[in-house]
């Protein structure tokens, strides 16, 4: 799994989980990394809702909730995710989705800079080193061979170079994806 990879899966698990994301605070302010062999991110606090206390924020994680905030402004990527489609029309979802995907890329281009995992070309066939990154490169169909092995390469991967969030005002609260809206 690239770096992309491994920050979605960890936002996940920082969300759900209070142990992981006090981890994760813990690590950001500079102390020692998990020790290997440890829980992964991903695994930790599966399963476990994170709640917010009442009056702001709680325990939620900042940059990930703000991180859902920024696809909700700009794609409406929640209200999407939040309603059932089966009952439209595929021109329906498709034009739905047409929207939601500019918006969407658009902050990713706006606060990610994102480059491929390999810079093959897909398609290709690529040798697997014997100590590869499995967190990097994902070995798929017979892999029961030792490695060094070769294999076609079916996608590049992603992994995030770069992170430019905009600038928050901090006493604004941080468990707010997207206020309600009134009008009057």
């Amino acid at each position: 799994m690239g770096r992309f990879g491994m920050a979605w899966s960890a936002f996940w698990a920082i969300l759900r989980s209070p142990e992981w994301a006090e981890r994760w605070r813990s690590m950001a302010r500079g102390a020692a990394a998990p020790a290997p062999g440890e829980e992964s991110p991903a695994a930790v606090g599966e399963g476990q809702p994170v709640t917010a206390a009442a009056g702001g924020g709680g325990n939620l994680p900042a940059d990930a909730v703000y991180t859902l905030a920024l696809f909700q402004r700009e794609g409406r990527l929640v209200d999407f995710l939040q309603e059932q489609i089966d009952s439209y029309a595929d021109a329906q979802v498709g034009a739905a989705a047409r929207q939601i995907h500019e918006g969407c890329r658009r902050v990713l281009h706006d606060v990610f800079t994102v480059a491929p995992v390999r810079s093959e070309d897909e398609g290709s066939r690529i040798e697997i080193e014997t100590d590869f990154d499995p967190r990097a490169l994902r070995v798929t169909g017979r892999t029961g061979d030792d490695p060094p092995r070769s294999g076609v390469l079916r996608h590049r991967g992603w992994r995030v170079t770069a992170v430019s969030f905009p600038r928050r005002h901090g006493a604004l609260d941080p468990s707010i994806i997207c206020p309600a809206e009134v009008e009057v």
